[in-house]
């Protein structure tokens, strides 16, 4: 038998071992009726997806929104600056003269339109309009392969007369493999590299640039080929990258509202410096 003091000891111990919890304080916040997760905020799985749902759609709208914003700027910035500028290399069709040929060649188009002439006239305006593409259809540049081109060429004068070699081979290389676009991309990498080390091998061995020069102008050479190469090998017609990407996307975008505590990851965005790793991470 215990002493009554020891009873009362007991019963304490008890009593600190219990856990009072109001069953209120477990259900999801939602009122839905099902439990919650203090790792989903207090909501039930199925409330916390519908809640970030809508918060995921408005994130990745405001991201398309600053996407296209900072694209407009770009494009914004690039045409002022090439407005100023004057004269461009001899390499390169003028702006004005781009501006001019397309409009010579709108102009043409719409007298067609509007000109009353014979089924064997017509024809014979669209032989010659195919004969004759417009610059806009030959080269169809982007903003990004224009800068690079002009960047490559201001770096090659400082090369000299190798530096009108190195261009001279670049500019038949690109001619060839637009003559290859039927060869795989594993066929046309091979091209490329047996491309690299030619140059490289001619510099050194020709025109004995430095082994540090060498790289350098390969590192340019190799920038300046990917960027005017780019549709055709970041982006062929032969693959379905772009279809595995959008499904890694969706993929992505589907797990949104899995937070690092699901994960058992013991980070905390509350911090800002940790929240601004979390971001740069991200993105």
């Amino acid at each position: 038998p215990f002493s009554s003091s020891a009873r009362r000891k007991m019963n304490l111990k008890s009593e600190r071992r219990g856990i009072h919890v109001d069953q209120s304080e477990l259900l999801c916040k939602k009122g839905c009726g099902y439990y919650g997760n203090p790792a989903w905020q207090g909501f039930c799985s199925k409330c916390w997806r519908e809640e970030y749902h809508k918060a995921r759609q408005k994130q990745i709208q405001e991201d398309w929104e600053l996407a296209e914003r900072l694209q407009r700027e770009e494009e914004e910035a690039y045409a002022s600056s090439q407005s100023t500028q004057g004269a461009q290399s001899l390499t390169f069709s003028k702006f004005e003269e781009k501006k001019t040929n397309e409009k010579t060649r709108k102009v043409t188009t719409v007298k067609k339109f509007f000109t009353a002439s014979s089924r064997a006239g017509a024809k014979k305006a669209e032989i010659q309009e195919a004969k004759a593409p417009s610059p806009s259809i030959h080269r169809q540049a982007s903003i990004e392969t224009d800068r690079v081109s002009k960047e490559f060429i201001e770096f090659i004068r400082t090369y000299q007369k190798p530096g009108q070699d190195i261009y001279k081979q670049c500019k038949l290389f690109l001619d060839t493999m637009s003559h290859k676009r039927d060869l795989s991309i594993e066929e046309q990498s091979e091209c490329a590299q047996d491309f690299y080390q030619n140059v490289a091998d001619r510099l050194q061995t020709r025109w004995k640039v430095p082994p540090e020069k060498v790289e350098k102008a390969m590192d340019e050479v190799e920038k300046y080929i990917m960027t005017r190469q780019y549709k055709y090998v970041f982006c062929p017609e032969t693959t379905d990258d772009e279809k595995k990407d959008l499904a890694v996307q969706k993929r992505i975008r589907a797990l949104h509202w899995v937070t690092p505590q699901m994960l058992c990851v013991p980070v905390s965005e509350e911090i800002p410096e940790v929240s601004d790793m979390v971001v740069k991470a991200i993105t």
